[in-house]
């Protein structure tokens, strides 16, 4: 048997894969509010990706970077792919996206503030290398052919492995930028009454925040390309988890199932990465592989391949936005916030997308990423969801009252996004409009 220096003991039983799960219930006056952005970086001179090599690449700018607060370097094999401190950390996706990872926080307020500073920093420190960061969900030129891959192995594994489950799936991995937020629960029931309810909501809010229309310089026919690059990718993989999240209580052992029977893509053994050939968790469990044997370390990162619209981690982890400009980042927490954190919230939103059958909410969850806001859905529009679902977190966000230094609370950045609302218009639709008429289709 192959243990090794890093091999921790063998799983034993089952309960060892749920313990994670349970250890993340916290009482409700300690929830906070976590978020991750990815930006991709394009080259000022000619809208290309910026590359993570070279003088003016990725990897300079993180030098760089590295000595404006007191960071850590993150590196493997000697290249550095990020940074981090007490308060967030940096890290590359495959094709150079630069994503922050913020702290949980207890107000929208405080990830506003923090983003604004984080994003005045990198900006003008961009400058020098000819970069400019945007708030955008893929790559507006670029395609993953020529975009450099970051030089990370399970990065290089994955592009072996999810090419054969997607026709997409380089396309995700190297070209678009997301949004996630992370928000709290205090009992099993909790977790599944709002992972359930956050699968239903997704499309909606995909929908609400696409932005990713224009692809290799043209108008892709797709109002979020992110979020169809992703319909492409490993189905498995993606999407909804299960049906039967919808049809009845659904739980962490039925989680862990989900979890036990998902291919393997990747392991990280005595500091190396070992391709796992696509064998289930479950296998693995049972017989091991090439020597080695299943321990916890392998099953937390065996979760990190696993990429629903909602991720069930010690946490709620709400995956499904395109990234976007500054002035809608905290849109998304305020949103999310809103709805978890508010039982009546809570309810009012379920009610919204309760009724839809398995088979409407993957034809929903397709076509929003070619229509948005204007998919039909019944007898009404994607849209109509939308408005009602920003006024339940507004009227959530009202009540909670945390009030920043002006005297506002939580609701102010949702304006935004009630505005576009108004309109009829998530901000691809802003972005073509401008595209056909002001902008003359110009890059």
């Amino acid at each position: 048997m192959n243990t090794g220096s890093g091999q921790k003991e063998p799983i034993l039983n089952r309960s060892e894969l749920l313990k994670y799960f349970y250890e993340g219930f916290k009482p409700q006056e300690k929830f906070k509010v976590g978020l991750e952005f990815e930006k991709i970086g394009v080259y000022s001179s000619d809208f290309t990706a910026a590359r993570y090599s070279g003088s003016a690449g990725i990897k300079a700018f993180i030098d760089e970077y590295y000595k404006t607060d007191n960071f850590s370097y993150i590196s493997e094999d000697g290249n550095i792919l990020g940074l981090h401190n007490r308060d967030y950390e940096i890290s590359l996706e495959p094709g150079s996206q630069f994503e922050i990872s913020t702290a949980p926080k207890k107000t929208v307020h405080d990830i506003a503030e923090e983003i604004k500073n984080y994003n005045k920093k990198t900006s003008l420190l961009a400058e020098n290398f000819g970069i400019k960061w945007l708030g955008y969900g893929i790559q507006p030129l670029s395609t993953y052919e020529n975009i450099e891959l970051i030089p990370k192995k399970r990065y290089q594994i994955m592009t072996e492995y999810l090419p054969g489950k997607g026709n997409s799936a380089l396309v995700m991995m190297r070209e678009t930028a997301g949004i996630q937020t992370a928000v709290d629960h205090n009992s099993e029931e909790d977790a599944y009454y709002k992972l359930r309810t956050f699968l239903g909501l997704s499309p909606i809010v995909t929908a609400m925040f696409a932005n990713s229309p224009i692809r290799k310089g043209k108008e892709s026919g797709y109002k979020s390309y992110r979020a169809f690059g992703w319909l492409n990718t490993d189905e498995r993989r993606c999407g909804y988890i299960s049906s039967k999240i919808f049809e009845e209580n659904f739980g962490f052992e039925d989680y862990v199932d989900v979890l036990l029977d998902l291919p393997m893509v990747f392991l990280k053994k005595d500091n190396k990465w070992v391709n796992m050939q696509g064998i289930s968790f479950r296998e693995y469990l049972d017989k091991g592989f090439e020597g080695y044997v299943a321990d916890i370390d392998d099953w937390l990162m065996h979760r990190t391949s696993f990429f629903p619209e909602v991720r069930l981690n010690s946490y709620l982890e709400i995956r499904n936005c395109d990234c976007q400009r500054a002035d809608l980042i905290p849109a998304i927490p305020a949103l999310w916030k809103g709805i978890a954190y508010d039982n009546d919230a809570m309810n009012a939103a379920w009610e919204l997308v309760k009724d839809f059958s398995w088979e409407e909410r993957q034809n929903l969850r397709r076509e929003v990423t070619k229509y948005a806001l204007d998919t039909p859905i019944g007898k009404l529009k994607v849209l109509d969801l939308a408005k009602e679902l920003v006024n339940i977190a507004d009227f959530s966000l009202k009540k909670m009252k945390n009030l920043n230094a002006e005297g506002e609370d939580e609701s102010i950045y949702l304006e935004r996004v009630k505005e576009l609302l108004s309109r009829g218009y998530s901000p691809a639709d802003e972005i073509l409009e401008r595209w056909n008429n002001s902008w003359k289709k110009d890059l």
